[in-house]
């Protein structure tokens, strides 16, 4: 039954050039596209629009239409003084009033969208930046596992190879029944190997669909990604130091907003129409009135000093904030460096071990057909340049993720 689904398995592993081939790229496009947050952002920025375009409506004439039917019983013992409510009141008046004087407030309300609105693109490009960090990292796992298989089954390969000339040197005497299955043992271990290894791959494929919104569970093949340093490291063009430098911008707005508050507010005023006591007092009582509003904030509890010394808490942290991001963007590029010049190292001394393996294995397979050497030394070899190698695919990995992190620090 295992050998029955192994061959299935192989035949799956065969068949892997067939299937559709993605590219990092092509992940990284579908993730921006299915993002429900950044549909989200990009919905805040058009509500930013339309808030704009409701503060210039509010300083525009306010038309309104009042209306008023009201009257009062009144009689020797009980009812409303006559003095006070006439009886009854009937209006409808057409009223218009247009605020005057306001272009700082309003331009002070407009910079606060503008601002809110540049916050939201730098949380969209810290957004957009984390995502594509994600989708890189889950890709590289997932790679590597696709690489692990490929490569183990190169291995199986190998040692089937050597499994068919064995049995003809052990037919011969050569060499005894027990290096044959040595040999069938470590052929079903690596196949298990390469199963274990399948499932894995697949669990990672399924983990990057789903971070990538894709619901597609079919077989893929992965494009090697080519991965290289972009970053500048310009710490002033970074999101999260372009959006320390809006929010030093908003308190400033603020503050500004807060002195806006308390200057002379004057505003006009007019309205048309009828107010009467009586109803047949209608048609004689029909008129206009118009005038100026004037307001002068004069007392309000010290409510201007509180609101002064939350702007300035507030800039405090964002100024703590700012330094302390300042020094930690310094040292993860430090260290990152460093990781990627060790990693560096590591894979090109590995390399050489590997070329040393390879030439080694080789060897023996020559000095196996005339039986000078023991089966199961060239067994231990094959199982060390197995280990060398997916050493070698786990360091190369680990310094494309080192790379991606440099690329995507926010």
């Amino acid at each position: 039954m295992l050998r029955k689904k192994l061959l299935t398995f192989s035949f799956f592993l065969a068949s892997l050039t067939w299937v559709n081939a993605q590219s990092l790229d092509n992940y990284i496009s579908k993730a921006l596209e299915k993002s429900p947050l950044l549909k989200d952002l990009n919905n805040q920025l058009q509500s930013g629009i339309l808030d704009s375009l409701l503060i210039n409506a509010t300083y525009k004439p306010q038309v309104n239409q009042v209306s008023q039917a009201m009257y009062a019983p009144y009689s020797q013992n009980i009812g409303y003084d006559e003095a006070i409510s006439n009886g009854g009141n009937f209006a409808a008046l057409l009223n218009i009033a247009q605020p005057l004087f306001n272009k700082k407030i309003r331009k002070g309300q407009m910079d606060e969208i503008s601002l809110s609105n540049q916050t939201i693109e730098v949380n969209k490009k810290i957004t957009q930046t984390e995502l594509k960090q994600d989708v890189t990292s889950q890709y590289l796992t997932t790679y590597a596992d696709y690489l692990q298989i490929q490569f183990n089954q190169s291995t199986l390969s190998l040692l089937k190879e050597e499994q068919a000339l064995l049995k003809s040197l052990v037919n011969q005497g050569i060499y005894p029944q027990t290096d044959l299955m040595n040999l069938s043992l470590s052929v079903t271990a690596q196949e298990i190997a390469i199963k274990g290894t399948f499932i894995q791959f697949k669990n990672n494929l399924a983990l990057l669909n789903f971070i990538c919104g894709i619901s597609d569970t079919s077989g893929v093949k992965l494009v090697k990604p080519d991965l290289t340093i972009r970053n500048s490291f310009d710490i002033g063009s970074s999101p999260t130091m372009m959006k320390f430098r809006i929010d030093s911008l908003k308190n400033v707005n603020s503050k500004l907003m807060i002195d806006l508050n308390y200057r002379p507010k004057v505003s006009a005023f007019a309205d048309a129409g009828f107010m009467a006591v009586a109803p047949e007092n209608i048609p004689h009582n029909f008129g206009t009135s118009f005038g100026l509003n004037f307001t002068l904030p004069v007392y309000d509890g010290q409510q201007r000093k509180i609101q002064y010394d939350k702007t300035a808490l507030a800039e405090n942290s964002r100024s703590k904030y700012k330094e302390f991001y300042s020094i930690q963007y310094r040292q993860q590029i430090n260290q990152l460096s460093e990781q990627l010049r060790l990693t560096d190292d590591l894979i090109s001394r590995i390399k050489n071990q590997l070329s040393e393996q390879e030439k080694l294995i080789e060897l023996y397979k020559l000095e196996i057909e005339k039986g000078l050497v023991r089966f199961i030394d060239f067994l231990n070899i094959v199982n060390n340049y197995t280990a060398t190698k997916n050493n070698l695919t786990l360091s190369e990995m680990n310094r494309l993720q080192i790379i991606n992190k440099m690329n995507y620090l926010k």
